[in-house]
């Protein structure tokens, strides 16, 4: 018998992770490194960089970061770093840079596209390389409205990562759909966690009375795709439910709820070791004033469920801190992606090539 599974009357069944994995900052700094930096990471949508020089910024598992609307229409992201003296370059969440990104430290500059302008009164006789200077870049790429970024660069394309996801939403339109509003919470919760609880719904029952009154429960399944890394979630509507859609996980943590008149995506950025913020968007077709209220409905919804599952597994992640639960039993019939997250995560700490574009311990 392996060290994954466990005889039970009638049967087997496999082991969660060891409670410590959801709170070790070791183990955390491993999860940044090798699976959150080698991923393609969902941080902002493209409306927010409608002309040259227009900008975002913010964090990526910890790393500050930003992208930006070059001279040619192209997202080009850099780390939020001066080769100078390492001052943060822009502050402000969101904005218009003009031609230049400038340092508000010692005023070192820098173009659009991430090559030193200049360096401000540095000293007689010194020259810096415009390009060796340059900015700290990461790889950026736009996927239908919705910008994705990745810290360590040079791997598969966006859309290899997607993989068949890209072909299965082929047919929603999220080109048309347009930013209604955010709901983003800082949650005492590992991202691990969070991941687990989407996967199965054998709470379902129990914690969302709303989804099941709107969802066939019994017929609910995920279709679990280890080699492509996704997830399928296949929820039936019953007659008068609101929720009929495409509905995707794609590890480590993107949430993609497609419908034909709107979507709820959502990511989750680890803030720590049991510690994330809970990041989710809500569009749509139509967000005239005269659909504002229907649509605030419909996001609250939405919302009220993730609140549901922060509320329990807040306690969940208390006790996985706590020292009495060391791990339990995942239910073959209902938590079996829950095992093959599980599986992910273990695969995505195995030795690989060394990283590009991420410091060495």
């Amino acid at each position: 018998m392996s060290a994954e599974t466990h005889a039970a009357s009638g049967g087997m069944f496999d082991w969660t992770l060891p409670a410590s994995d959801y709170c070790d900052p070791a183990l955390y700094q491993r999860e940044r490194k090798e699976i959150f930096a080698r991923s393609w990471m969902l941080f902002t949508w493209s409306e927010r960089l409608k002309n040259p020089g227009d900008y975002v910024s913010g964090t990526l598992a910890g790393y500050p970061v930003f992208v930006i609307r070059d001279d040619d229409g192209v997202v080009r992201a850099f780390h939020n770093v001066c080769r100078h003296r390492g001052a943060q370059l822009l502050e402000k969440e969101e904005g218009h840079c003009g031609k230049l990104v400038v340092c508000p430290y010692h005023s070192w500059s820098f173009t659009r596209d991430g090559a030193l302008n200049k360096a401000v009164d540095f000293g007689e006789g010194i020259a810096f390389d415009p390009q060796a200077w340059g900015l700290y870049a990461i790889d950026a790429e736009e996927w239908r409205g919705l910008v994705f970024l990745r810290i360590a660069r040079g791997d598969e394309s966006l859309i290899d990562w997607l993989g068949p996801i890209h072909a299965m939403a082929a047919d929603y339109p999220l080109e048309q759909q347009h930013y209604f509003m955010s709901k983003d919470r800082d949650c005492a919760v590992d991202w691990k966690v969070y991941g687990e609880n989407y996967l199965e719904c054998y709470h379902c029952r129990t914690m969302h009375p709303g989804l099941c009154q709107s969802l066939d429960i019994d017929n609910y399944r995920i279709d679990t795709y280890a080699t492509d890394k996704f997830f399928h979630l296949h929820a039936p509507k019953r007659d008068g439910g609101l929720t009929r859609g495409l509905y995707f996980y794609r590890f480590p943590f993107l949430m993609l709820n497609l419908y034909d008149w709107g979507s709820s995506i959502a990511t989750v950025e680890p803030l720590g070791p049991g510690r994330i913020r809970h990041i989710n968007w809500y569009f749509f077709n139509d967000v005239s004033p005269e659909k504002a209220e229907a649509n605030r409905q419909s996001a609250e919804w939405s919302a009220q469920i993730v609140t549901e599952d922060l509320d329990i597994i807040t306690g969940v992640q208390r006790n996985l801190e706590a020292g009495i639960y060391t791990r339990g039993p995942l239910s073959p019939k209902y938590e079996y992606a829950v095992k093959a997250f599980q599986n992910m995560c273990r695969d995505g700490l195995a030795p690989k090539a060394p990283l590009r574009g991420v410091a060495a311990e």
